[in-house]
């Protein structure tokens, strides 16, 4: 049977399964749209639902199952209880690490239940408990108001938390609209906007009309919490503003806390005191409590707002990073831009004079924004951005948002803008397949996170309002398995490089062109530098496992050196099962020319592959000592 409590602590979950296996058809448990079912394995859960009264109210009635894994993995699945008011759920998985949240909706009411299986255990029944709502309010008591105030640009946002009890047995909900009666009822000041329901508040029927919060509920027996929020205008010139709270029942107590540092209180019976570390707030910055609060009884609070710096060369963006996912439809966006100020009071902007602008690149559509960028004082423009008016406390501030832009076959382009000189720009690309083009963004090793393999572009000290481009082109199937078409791309470089390079060096250099041996193993060393430099993106890439890099990366290796030797040397190389039956030529043995006698001429580094300049004695890629083979070739 569901106490309560259960049902408090999790209606919330059981609201938003309900919505969306509403949302499909809810005739069989795997049927819930696009959602993904529940994990499959040998369970089996049986619910059944009870009514107080009347066992034909519990027919036909939807109910949800919703799953959350260990590693918070969801799923949902849904059916319709049977003549008897009960349905079973089969084939899931019965982990005893998986949470089941089973709920029904009855009389617009949602109930729930929360269920473990035991190990071992396969068949498994539960009950969820319905009854008829009531519209008695006698046994309502206000245990405390709670409100967290916090600066944000031209307006304070005020948080605040009724915590009600609901002493009966039965869940209490009021009419909505045409009913003026509420379960309890808060004016607001005239200058209040942008009120909403917090996402955890547990209130179907909480609205704002004629200037009041009313809560008509439900109200389940038990403890319960009412949140909501709304904004108040501040004056650039004042640094204060009134806050006045009334209720018309009786509240046992009166909780203020400051969410931005140096906001001050103050009010009528109104007491400083030590943080109070609450559910309702985890982690406050100053607090100031009052015994309590009678029915009808007006109280102002005086709030202050802190000293502020208005110089904005105070602000820095030491680093920014951009994630990007490209997919066939869409480029999604995800940007951490990390804002740094020095010790001292918080710095603000005005909404005429912002501390920072986010413009987004062209096409591009806001997708959301991170919940501590809320509290900057964010102002919309009509660019599709946004302004930071602040303030902006002392120390590393995070500034998040996120955005989409259409995809198109051909690939995408976009450019990237910062206000403030950027001192380290990341922006890192999920590798789905995508070819990179970009003139400020240097390349930077790949990198593996998760399951999921990112390139990486880097720029330093991005200037102001300078225009850093990316391009992103999907790379087509050739419809080639991966392994063919590596040995192709190797089997063609090698083919192409023996074409080319014959002709090319003869051209150049007359006495080579009367040994075709030394061309044959400078063509091959030089398509062996290809196939190292091809062979080492692949394993950044994650397309090659380690097992089976380092073993191909060093014969191949192996004979870049032995080529380079033999080339040196003026002897032809061959490979190992041949090198006995190789002779050198005549025309090899003659002493070669002052180019060909430095190993580190060649194009190419022997031991990564990365291109080389004639005169360098260490490679810039990797740091191999490129005289290294010359000490060794004798």
């Amino acid at each position: 049977m569901s106490s309560p409590r259960t049902l408090c602590l999790h209606r919330l979950v059981v609201l938003g399964l309900l919505l969306l296996a509403q949302s499909g058809s809810a005739q069989h448990p795997t049927d819930t749209g696009n959602t993904p079912p529940p994990p499959a394995g040998s369970g089996e859960l049986t619910v059944q639902v009870v009514h107080e009264s009347d066992p034909a109210e519990t027919r036909g009635l939807t109910i949800a199952l919703y799953a959350l894994g260990p590693d918070g993995t969801p799923g949902l699945a849904s059916g319709e209880t049977d003549r008897d008011g009960r349905f079973t759920f089969t084939g899931i998985s019965n982990d005893p690490d998986i949470v089941y949240l089973i709920g029904v909706r009855y009389r617009d009411i949602p109930f729930g239940e929360r269920f473990f299986f035991a190990d071992g255990e396969r068949q498994a029944r539960t009950e969820i408990e319905v009854a008829a709502p009531t519209d008695r309010t006698a046994g309502v008591r206000i245990e405390e108001l709670h409100a967290r105030i916090e600066w944000a640009g031209d307006q304070i946002v005020v948080r605040e938390v009724l915590r009600l009890t609901n002493t009966g047995r039965r869940v209490i909900q009021l009419a909505a609209g045409s009913d003026s009666r509420t379960i309890v009822s808060r004016p607001l000041p005239a200058s209040a906007s942008n009120f909403g329901a917090a996402t955890t508040s547990m209130g179907d029927r909480l609205t704002l009309e004629d200037g009041e919060v009313r809560f008509r509920g439900p109200l389940y027996p038990g403890e319960q919490r009412v949140e909501y929020e709304y904004s108040l205008p501040i004056s650039s010139t004042a640094r204060s503003t009134r806050l006045p709270v009334e209720l018309d029942r009786e509240a046992a107590g009166f909780v203020v806390v400051a969410g931005t540092q140096g906001i001050e209180a103050e009010g009528p019976g109104l007491i400083a005191s030590s943080r109070v570390v609450s559910e309702a707030d985890p982690a406050p910055d100053a607090t100031w409590t009052r015994p309590g609060l009678a029915a009808g009884e007006r109280l102002d609070i005086v709030v202050t707002l802190p000293e502020t710096r208005v110089d904005l060369s105070l602000l820095r963006v030491p680093r920014s990073d951009v994630w990007l996912e490209l997919d066939d439809t869409r480029l999604t966006a995800t940007v951490d831009i990390q804002l740094e100020l020095d010790p001292g009071p918080p710095l603000t902007g005005t909404p005429d004079a912002p501390l920072f602008h986010v413009r987004l690149p062209k096409e591009a559509s806001l997708n959301g924004i991170a919940s501590e960028a809320e509290r900057m004082g964010l102002i919309p423009t009509d660019d599709g951005g946004f302004d930071v008016v602040g303030p902006i406390g002392p120390g590393t501030t995070s500034l998040g948002y996120s955005y989409r832009m259409a995809a198109r076959p051909e690939g995408i382009s976009l450019d990237l803008h910062f206000p403030r000189e950027v001192s380290t720009l990341n922006v890192l690309i999920a590798d789905t397949g995508l070819a990179l083009d970009s003139s400020r963004l240097h390349r930077r090793r790949p990198f593996r996170s998760g399951t999921r393999n990112y390139l990486h572009r880097e720029a330093y000290n991005v200037a102001p309002d300078e225009v850093v481009d990316l391009s992103l082109v999907p790379l087509r199937s050739t419809g080639v398995p991966q392994s063919a078409a590596v040995a192709l791309t190797l089997a063609g470089a090698a083919g192409a490089a023996l074409f080319l390079m014959a002709p090319l060096r003869s051209a150049g250099r007359r006495e080579m062109a009367e040994d075709p041996a030394r061309i044959r193993i400078e063509a091959e060393r030089e398509a062996i530098y290809a196939e190292i430099h091809d062979l080492d993106h692949d394993h950044e890439t994650g397309k090659l496992e380690e097992d089976d890099y380092g073993p191909m990366r060093e014969a191949l290796r192996a004979r870049a050196i032995e080529l380079l030797r033999a080339e040196r040397n003026g002897a032809a190389a061959a490979p190992p099962d041949e090198a006995s039956t190789v002779q050198p030529s005549t025309a090899a043995t003659a002493e070669p020319d002052a180019a060909a006698s430095k190993p580190h001429s060649a194009r190419f580094c022997p031991h990564c592959g990365e291109g080389l300049k004639p005169d360098w004695r260490f490679c810039s890629h990797c740091g191999g000592r490129l005289d290294a083979l010359e000490e060794t070739s004798g």
